[in-house]
């Protein structure tokens, strides 16, 4: 293999720089490590390639690309170098805009602000998205590779498991669920599956401590060629007058000083699905009518920078009462055949025909007939129009198929729910602010702006219902404490739903989507930003719809699979980004 030095940057506000030394003999123990730099003065002018991003991608990126004798360089923006201990001080302060449909309650939004992201500070469950219909999967070129993330042919310090200690009374709702007509379940709950399953989570099954990216992507790593720098925010990625990347601009904390780094090959933009976006826009890349509101030059015109943003939505609880309580199951599990072993937890991923097996159609019908422009942001372009109505009519087609999950029941060891929509029909947007661009960006999540997203939350809430009130739990008598039955009409169940919804589930994507740049996508299918070279977008901000599943296991994939990708271009004679 060629002796290229890889140069890799992350955005979280942390720069890891991996560089290899131009001597092939001995090496000082010393110089083995991997660097944590705290000065901008110790960085090398230039790298091959920076990563921009120290959160679940931008770590992967860095560790997969400083297997091979190249440089990184790796920025953490603004962040924390310390462990996950106390989760507010790891999370950026971020609220959303009042949420009109919300009674304009404003949200906070939980992103990762330490090495490591999202990943040190989520919920720990590991589960691969469901495995997208054909039709779906073709529309949008998604490819399912189970493998990607967790390989077997790598030395690899993620770990998912069963770490055990659940209360035996989820056996009572397991085996009620079995009573739900044309319902599954799969007997491995950890390939991407519909229908009834126990969830590992992130856990090492030896220490019982968060397996996390910073665990296994940068701890304890001996690469001369791998440097993280923290304590520095990147303004911009820096482009020349062809809109090729060659560089950052970033701007160390602790004086407010202004500093560049070079890029000779790429620059890789891992900031994440709030600042992925903001940074394109500080760039001069995305809509062009935003950026001059900002007084930003225009490099690019990329409408889609910042549109499409979804995230899963928690719905507010449905709580019942036991007249007379089901007896506790038995607690030994030993010899339990794999489908119903105790897992660390139970949900069931439900398709619309099996959820409500007598609205499904109308539901679909309803959101088919829909004009979006009715729905959609002000001053939405014509190419995210274009996008959103492609979505539509995908997942018009999708509420009618029995492979497509669409509500998450996460099963609780009592008689309640909170619902989740894994794919809402509304999109909100994250945009700078035009009158302070480097503060944090606008987040809107424009929650229940597309009503089917109340079709659907009301669906499910009424499929909780016959599950309490028919089959084996009837016996027990159960009273339906919240809302209550009274409230049983779609206008008084619209009214509690909005009184109660949160848009933030902790799984935000689409903002940079990998769709067609007619339809609004912002990256190619080798996640390349359109009009741009040297530069490509790697995190969550690059799915172009929800996935049926946790985020954290699809990032880790994302990142796995264009690292293999970045270093076989590289690798190749005449590689360019």
């Amino acid at each position: 293999m060629a002796n290229h030095r890889f140069i890799f940057a992350l955005f979280q506000f942390v720069l890891a720089v991996v560089l290899i030394p131009p001597l092939a003999g001995a090496i000082p123990a010393s110089v083995l490590r991997a660097r944590h730099l705290k000065l901008p003065s110790e960085l090398r002018d230039s790298y091959d390639f920076i990563v921009i991003g120290g959160g679940t991608a931008g770590l992967t990126i860095a560790d997969r690309l400083s297997e091979s004798s190249q440089s990184w360089s790796h920025w953490q923006g603004n962040a924390s170098d310390g462990s996950a201990n106390g989760f507010t001080a790891h999370q950026y302060n971020i609220t959303s805009k009042p949420q009109t449909e919300l009674n304009n309650k404003i949200v906070s939004v939980n992103v990762g602000f330490c090495v490591g992201g999202s990943s040190a500070i989520n919920g720990m469950v590991a589960i691969y998205f469901v495995p997208p219909d054909p039709t779906l999967a073709a529309d949008f070129n998604i490819t399912y590779d189970i493998q990607a993330a967790w390989g077997q042919d790598r030395d690899n310090h993620l770990y998912a498991s069963y770490p055990g200690g659940l209360d035996p009374k989820f056996k009572t709702y397991y085996n009620a669920l079995k009573s739900v007509p044309n319902i599954e379940f799969p007997r491995d709950g950890h390939a991407g599956s519909h229908g009834v399953f126990w969830y590992p989570l992130s856990v090492d099954p030896k220490t019982h401590m968060r397996s996390y990216a910073r665990i296994a992507h940068w701890d304890d790593q001996e690469r001369p060629n791998y440097d993280l720098i923290t304590g520095c925010k990147v303004n911009k990625i820096l482009l020349d007058k062809h809109n090729v990347a060659t560089g950052v601009q970033f701007v160390f904390k602790v004086d407010n000083t202004i500093y560049t780094v070079k890029a000779s090959k790429e620059v890789i933009l891992s900031a994440g699905t709030m600042h992925t976006p903001q940074l394109l826009q500080l760039s001069g890349i995305g809509p062009a009518g935003l950026l001059k509101k900002a007084n930003i030059a225009v490099k690019v015109d990329l409408p889609g920078v910042g549109s499409n943003f979804q995230d899963h939505p928690i719905g507010p609880p449905v709580v019942f009462n036991w007249g007379q309580a089901p007896p506790t199951p038995p607690t030994n599990s030993t010899n339990m055949p794999p489908s119903e072993g105790q897992g660390q937890g139970l949900v069931a991923f439900l398709n619309l025909p099996v959820a409500a097996p007598d609205a499904y159609g109308t539901i679909a019908a309803r959101y088919q007939s829909l004009d979006l422009a009715r729905y959609v942001a002000p001053d939405t372009a014509p190419a995210v129009l274009a996008g959103q109505r492609a979505q539509q009519a995908i997942f018009a087609r999708e509420m009618r198929a029995k492979r497509v999950s669409f509500l998450n029941y996460v099963v609780f060891p009592s008689p309640m729910i909170h619902p989740i929509n894994f794919h809402i029909t509304s999109r909100g947007t994250v945009h700078i602010n035009t009158t302070a661009p480097e503060a944090e960006p606008v987040v809107d999540y424009r929650a229940l702006t597309n009503p089917t997203d109340i079709d659907l939350m009301i669906a499910y809430i009424r499929f909780f219902r016959r599950f309490m009130a028919s089959g084996p739990l009837a016996q027990y008598g159960p009273v339906e404490a919240t809302p209550g039955a009274n409230v049983s009409t779609d206008a008084q169940l619209a009214s509690y739903i909005r009184a109660g919804y949160n848009p933030q589930g902790w799984h935000p994507v689409g903002t940079a989507a990998k769709m067609r740049r007619e339809l609004g996508g912002v990256v190619d299918d080798e996640l390349r930003v359109y009009g741009v070279r040297g530069l490509r977008v790697a995190d969550a901000s690059i799915i172009p719809t929800l996935v049926a599943a946790t985020t954290q296991l699809t990032v880790y994939t994302i990142a796995e699979k264009i690292a293999a990708m970045i270093k076989e271009t590289w690798e190749r004679p005449h590689g360019h980004g």
